[in-house]
């Protein structure tokens, strides 16, 4: 479902060159944009003439992102900061024709220093969901890809189908996440565990059950972890992310139940920068020109993908079951 608040984390992990050198990025990793052989989107005058005088001036454009959620963003063995959230913003500062630096920054840190006055970072590339109390606070999310929610379970420990599966169990979850939320929704309490304003249920005391074990962690590196060593039953992230951990931890890790709540993946924009339009209009063409495909075939990720009819502001709406009732 992405990320809900979808790090100061490594000082000093950031990529700035300018818009046109942005391909190199990644270094050896491997985490270059576009499948061999294909040629690199280059500016386009009418998507770069969207792009306000003011944050041209001010180049490069800071992009944050929490870069511990393989294969989205992580940071790989070399250091660089890659994924195919990654490659798809470089590729849309092409398009735009404006250098960027990205940034790795605690997840829950972003938003907030999005909203700083002056802004520390005009966008974030970091999964996110969009939901309308973010907006409210001002961030607009421009859609460009959808993902719903998965369970991580250990091959041989406890099974996981619904979210009534997660009562009198520990979960692991990276703080500030959708996943978060949804755990402790699920008994009717905000993350902490104080009770959501209004008649909500506890849909595991209700059922005869313990209440869930909600454990959070600054990065889904710990989150992870925290599953294979037996201090979790079970883990819980966005469907690609879960995915690709079965895929590292292969025989040790397996999904449980079938992926929920699918949303959208937006761009995180300073409402009041004017941003959007340009970005919006940058997606549209990497995927109506064979840029965007790519990209996420090359990192198994293209069950996601969406037309750019899809792509829009604001889009909160699911697609298919959720995981767990409204509240």
């Amino acid at each position: 479902m992405g990320r809900t608040v979808k790090y100061s984390r490594r000082a000093g992990v950031a990529l700035l060159l300018p818009a046109a050198l942005l391909a190199a990025c990644g270094g050896s990793s491997g985490g270059s944009t576009a499948s061999p052989g294909a040629a690199a989107p280059a500016t386009q005058a009418s998507i770069a003439a969207e792009v306000p005088a003011a944050i041209k001036a001010a180049a490069p454009i800071q992009i944050a992102t929490d870069a511990s959620y393989a294969p989205n963003e992580f940071v790989d063995l070399n250091g660089n900061v890659v994924g195919w959230d990654i490659d798809l913003a470089k590729d849309v500062c092409k398009v735009l024709g404006v250098a960027c630096t990205i940034n790795n920054v605690t997840f829950s840190d972003i938003i907030p220093a999005l909203l700083e006055t002056p802004s520390k970072y005009q966008m974030s590339f970091s999964s996110y969901s969009p939901t309308p109390a973010r907006e409210a606070k001002g961030i607009d999310f421009v859609t460009y890809y959808q993902a719903g929610e998965a369970w991580l379970v250990k091959v041989g420990g406890a099974t996981i189908s619904t979210a009534a599966d997660m009562c009198g169990h520990t979960v692991a979850v990276e703080a500030g996440t959708t996943e978060e939320a949804d755990a402790w929704g699920y008994m009717g309490k905000q993350p902490g565990g104080a009770a959501l304003k209004g008649d909500y249920t506890d849909h595991c005391t209700a059922a005869g059950k313990q209440d869930i074990t909600v454990a959070p962690f600054d990065t889904q590196t710990e989150a992870n972890a925290a599953l294979l060593s037996g201090r979790a039953d079970f883990g819980w992230a966005d469907q690609p992310v879960a995915d690709y951990q079965v895929k590292l931890e292969s025989g040790k890790l397996k999904i449980g139940g079938t992926a929920c709540s699918v949303y959208p993946y937006g761009v995180a924009i300073v409402k009041t920068l004017g941003l959007d339009q340009a970005v919006e209009d940058a997606i549209k063409y990497l995927i109506d020109n064979n840029f965007y495909t790519p990209i996420l075939t090359q990192w198994g990720v293209q069950d996601g993908a969406i037309t750019s009819a899809a792509v829009g502001v604001n889009d909160n709406n699911s697609v298919g079951a959720t995981c767990v009732p409204a509240y």
